[in-house]
Parts: structure tokens; C-alpha cells; sequence
């Protein structure tokens, strides 16, 4: 395998926030504590070990030895669990939704990121010991987002009535014809049977989803010491009572959240938030599913099946904690509050929701972590690797626009000159001496200029349009080559990362392809990791 970096066309991230926090402008950075760096790691892992008490150090690890009693892994697993109970034993964390068979590939890149960062910082920091911990979203219960996979042009679906539960309890009864279809799907190289092998051990009758999505992730990334925690424990939302009650009494969330967003449209005319809070942002979990909680007057309603009183709710609280579950928002302060953690890796739109909560931790007295944008990445099987190299256009136009790749083939394939920039040039130079003139004469005529100037540039850009798309149909053959190539690489309109599922590369490359990805996927956010799978 091989591999290379790519510059990342900013124009593609979308959003303005996001692209001011990859460039680490001053306005992004008013909602982070410091960008990611050896240093800021070091003044974070201080502050955070003088935070993070003995007493939440042994709730911790006693829950993770529990969870993973039920778990064969590695040495290298059960030592970073000891590890965590060491006052100098930090964590970089990343979090996902508990997708069957893993989901998309990005959530490999993101867990091989995190282990890739401890091991960066376990050899640059001395004093501190930094573990890799993937957090399941074992409590969220949008089954519909994590029942589908993609292998190629295989879709997987799984098709149950959720009741709306909390996915991680969903028992796995009835999975034998996913289970099926899946391993029917992947190609026959040579690591099929043992990617077969992995899923059979992870995904048994009885099983429930969250057991098995540990099972799973843990047989590919045991070795490099992963730690992966199921949140939805009674022992962990005991340590979050007075969070859950500051949301009741004083909407906590609401109010720190709403007035960061303020805050961040001030500074970025164009922000929309990624998560509106609610006016309570946990739910309980009902014997008719995970609800939400809504204030009506001095009552709480939880999605119009019960009523209560601030005292009644209060109560339930404090005497069933295990009920009570954090939405994506209060998800964040309640990770931070159980995990040592001095970084998040997330990909641009969790960071643009972490962003939005950096009051709301400071309100809470909880260090706020150092937040890292996961790595993109694209994967090349040698077929592709070749049609892009026979194509002689530069590697970096198939990870941007389309438009920009069909322009940029037209222009090398073309023998016309597609370009009317100078023509544009000298127009606009033409109607600035009008404009000079103008001026000693009539300036009620600047208008008139400004106006008729508008119109011929325009006219001159849609020509130049029509002209690029008769060549495009002179070219047709070669364009179409070339639109195919890249949609391989962007499938269903999306970048493969968001799409497609990691199980035909493993069977072609097994274990290699996972500990290749951690040795590469570290990289400066404004790149993108290409891996060729042959040399």
C-alpha cells in the first residue's frame, strides 16, 4: 500500500465556522479553549488532572472492567483501562452512532485517529499517559440512521420496528438475514472468512446492539489498545444529577447554548447552528421509548404521556438517574464529566455543535476539550489508481468539485482557448476609462456605466459557458470516462468516507488496511489522506 497527502479545497467544508477553525482564525478561535497542538495538550492535561477527581477515576474503571469482562480483547486494552486510573492518564476521544457492521468508513478513519493521536502524544509528552477511547452512542434512538450499510452497490438494510428504544438495547433476535446479506455482499478476496469470522463472533442471536458493536469494533482495533465505553450506565448518570437538575431548574443548556449561537452569528454573518437546543435537552426512557422532556408552564410533559411537577421530576431524578438520557448537546458535558479527556476528534459538523457549547462548559465548570477535525480520506483499489493516472490530470482534482475536473479535462483536451478572462479584462478596462471620463464630464452617467458594464461581463460569462458545454459534447466520450471515475469515488453524491462501508477493502487487505489507516490518518486538517491499496 501506499499513500499520499492532498490539499483540501476549503470551498467544499461548506461552512464558514468550520473553514475558520481548519485556518485557526481568530474568530473561530473564541469558541475553543486553543487549537490542537503538543503544547495546548500539555496545559490541558494539567488542568484536566487536577479537575478530574480520584473518586470519578475509580467509577470509571470499575464500569470498564465490568463492560469488558464480557468482551475478549487485548493486553494492550486491559492495560489502558488500568492505565486510566493513574492521576497522570488521559484520554483523546471519538464518538459515533452504534452503525451495523461499523456504518460508513469514517467512522474507521475517526477511531484509527484517536489511536493515532495517543500514540503521537505517548511519544512527544513524558509526564502523561493519553488512551484512545471510542464512546458508542449506545443511548440515541434514531434506529433509521444506523440500519443501512453500503458495500459497492450492495445496500444492507435492517428492517425492525425500534419502538423508539435506546438503539444499544435492541436485541439482535431477528439479525440472521442481515447477518446474511452482508457477508454475501463482500467480494471473495483473500481475508473474507476472517472478516466472516469477526462478524459471526460479534453479532449473536441475543445479543444486543451495543455488546455487539463493542465485539466488533474491539476485533479490529484491540491491538492498539482502543478502549470503547458504553455510556448508558446508572453508576455514570449519578455522577451527571446535578447537570440533569440545573436543566430542569434553570435550562442550563438552553440558555448558554442559544447565547453562544448569538455570539457566533455576531462574528459569522452566515452561521446556522448544527443542533438548536431544546427548552430540556435529555430525554427519559419510557417503557414506550426514549421521550422527550417539554415544559408546559410549571409542569414537564414528557412527550404527552406523563405529568409532573418540578418536585415530582426532581425526584425521579435523583431516584432513577438510569431514566434520564442526554441529547446531543448535554451528551458532550457528560462525556467530559466521565472521561479524562483532553481532545475530541469529530468530523465538521460535531465540531460545529461542540462549538457551540463552550459557555455551557465553562457555566458547568467542566474543562472544555481541544477539539480536532477528523482526517478525510479516500481509498483507491489499483483499477481506479490506474484510470487516474492514464486520465494525466492532477490527483487532486477527483477529491474537489466535479465542475472544476470537467473544466480542468475540457481545457487540456481542448485546442480552443475556453478562457474569456482576457476578454474580460480588457472590458473592464475599457469601461474604467468610460468611468474616468465620466467623471470630468457628467457623474449621473456612472450609474448608466456601472449598470451596462454588469451586463456585457455577464454576457461575455454565459458565452463562455455555452462554449465550454458544446466542447463537453465534443468531448463526450472522455468527459463521461472521467464523471464515471469520479462518482466511484463520490458515490450517491456523497464523499466514499460518508457512503460506503469498509468490509470489501478489508477482504482484499485484512488486518493491514486497519493498521496501515492509523499509521497514515494523522495529518494537518487541510488535507486529504489518499491510500492506494497496491504499491
Amino acid at each position: 500500500m501506499r499513500s499520499q497527502n492532498i490539499q483540501r479545497d476549503l470551498s467544499l467544508v461548506g461552512d464558514d465556522l468550520i473553514k475558520k477553525f481548519i485556518l485557526k482564525d481568530s474568530k473561530a478561535s473564541k469558541y475553543v479553549n486553543s487549537f490542537f497542538s503538543e503544547e495546548n495538550i500539555l496545559n490541558h492535561s494539567k488542568n484536566k488532572t487536577t479537575q478530574f477527581k480520584d473518586d470519578q477515576r475509580n467509577i470509571l474503571t470499575e464500569e470498564l472492567t465490568k463492560q469488558y469482562s464480557k468482551v475478549e480483547t487485548s493486553d494492550a486494552t486491559l492495560e489502558n483501562i488500568k492505565l486510566l486510573s493513574n492521576p497522570n492518564t488521559l484520554s483523546v476521544t471519538t464518538g459515533h452512532q452504534l452503525n451495523i457492521f461499523s456504518g460508513p468508513l469514517m467512522v474507521i478513519y475517526k477511531i484509527a485517529q484517536v489511536i493515532s493521536t495517543t500514540n503521537y502524544l505517548n511519544l512527544k509528552i513524558k509526564n502523561f499517559n493519553y488512551v484512545p477511547v471510542f464512546w458508542i452512542a449506545s443511548e440515541d434512538h434514531d434506529f433509521e440512521e444506523i440500519s443501512e450499510v453500503n458495500l459497492h452497490k450492495n445496500k444492507i438494510n435492517w428492517k425492525l420496528d425500534s419502538k423508539n428504544l435506546p438503539v444499544g438495547e435492541i436485541k439482535l433476535n431477528d439479525f440472521k438475514q442481515v447477518k446474511s446479506a452482508y457477508k454475501n455482499s463482500i467480494i471473495d478476496f483473500e481475508y473474507k472468512d476472517k472478516l466472516e469470522s469477526i462478524i459471526d463472533d460479534a453479532y449473536k442471536d441475543g445479543e444486543t446492539l451495543s455488546t455487539a458493536n463493542i465485539k466488533f469494533i474491539n476485533s479490529l482495533f484491540a491491538g492498539h489498545g482502543l478502549v470503547i465505553i458504553d455510556s448508558n450506565r446508572r453508576v455514570f448518570k449519578k455522577t451527571f444529577l446535578d447537570n440533569f437538575k440545573n436543566e430542569i431548574l434553570d435550562s442550563r443548556c438552553y440558555v448558554d447554548s442559544n447565547s453562544q449561537i448569538s455570539k457566533i452569528k455576531n462574528d459569522i454573518k452566515s452561521f446556522k447552528p448544527q443542533v438548536n437546543p431544546s427548552d430540556i435537552n435529555f430525554f427519559k426512557i419510557t417503557k414506550n421509548g426514549r421521550k422527550r422532556i417539554r415544559k408546559n408552564g410549571k409542569k414537564f410533559i414528557v412527550d404527552d404521556e406523563d405529568e409532573y411537577t418540578l418536585d415530582e421530576i426532581i425526584n425521579q431524578i435523583e431516584s432513577y438517574p438510569e431514566l434520564f438520557s442526554p441529547n446531543v448537546l448535554m451528551r458532550a458535558l457528560y462525556q467530559e464529566k466521565i472521561l479524562p479527556n483532553v481532545c475530541y476528534v469529530g468530523g465538521p459538523n460535531e465540531l460545529k455543535y461542540w462549538m457551540q457549547l463552550k459557555l455551557y462548559f465553562e457555566n458547568s465548570s467542566v474543562q472544555f476539550p481541544i477539539l480536532k477535525l477528523r482526517t478525510s480520506a479516500f481509498i483507491l483499489d489499483k483499477k481506479t489508481s490506474i484510470k487516474i493516472t492514464k486520465s494525466n490530470i492532477e490527483m487532486k482534482y477527483f477529491f474537489g468539485k466535479l465542475d472544476d475536473l470537467l473544466d480542468f479535462k475540457i481545457n487540456t483536451s481542448s485546442k480552443l482557448n475556453l478562457s474569456f478572462d482576457s476578454l474580460k479584462t480588457t472590458l473592464t478596462n475599457q469601461f474604467d476609462e468610460l468611468r474616468r471620463v465620466s467623471i470630468k464630464t457628467n457623474e449621473s452617467f456612472i450609474g448608466a456605466l456601472n449598470a451596462q458594464e454588469k451586463k456585457q461581463i455577464k454576457g461575455l460569462v454565459d458565452l463562455e459557458k455555452k462554449l465550454r458545454k458544446a466542447e463537453k459534447k465534443n468531448h463526450e466520450t472522455e468527459v463521461n470516462k472521467i464523471k464515471s471515475l469520479f462518482e466511484s469515488l463520490h458515490p450517491n453524491d456523497s464523499d466514499q468516507e460518508r457512503y460506503l462501508n469498509f468490509g470489501n477493502f478489508y477482504s482484499f487487505k485484512g488486518q493491514e488496511l486497519i493498521d496501515y489507516i492509523v499509521d497514515k490518518v494523522l495529518i494537518s486538517d487541510d488535507k486529504i489522506l489518499v491510500i492506494n491499496l497496491e504499491d
